[in-house]
């Protein structure tokens, strides 16, 4: 099982949605992210590299943006939030 840490921003993604997807995100997709990383979608061009774990809670679509570390065992999660906009926000949260 690998380590999950965070980016600092993280918690205010969190704060951002719904408590109740919040605590949905952390009992239930942050523990799938810690057993299996590499079952996320890999993305490309400027975010090569980087996976994607989707969800979907209601009608809105989700995206967990993480990088996975193999040697050290350990999962870095960049970004949380709902898939409109994200990538513009992940390309600023990463410059």
């Amino acid at each position: 099982m690998f380590e999950l840490k965070f980016h600092p921003a993280v918690k205010k993604d969190l704060k951002k949605i719904g408590k109740s997807v919040a605590r949905e995100i952390k009992d239930k997709h942050f523990r799938n992210i810690k057993e299996n990383p590499s079952t996320s979608e890999n993305l490309s061009h400027m975010f090569k590299g980087l996976k994607s774990y989707h969800f979907k809670s209601g009608t809105v679509e989700y995206r967990i943006i993480h990088e996975i570390y193999e040697c050290e065992n350990i999962v870095i999660v960049l970004l949380i939030g709902k898939r409109e906009n994200l990538y513009s926000k992940l390309k600023r949260r990463i410059d």
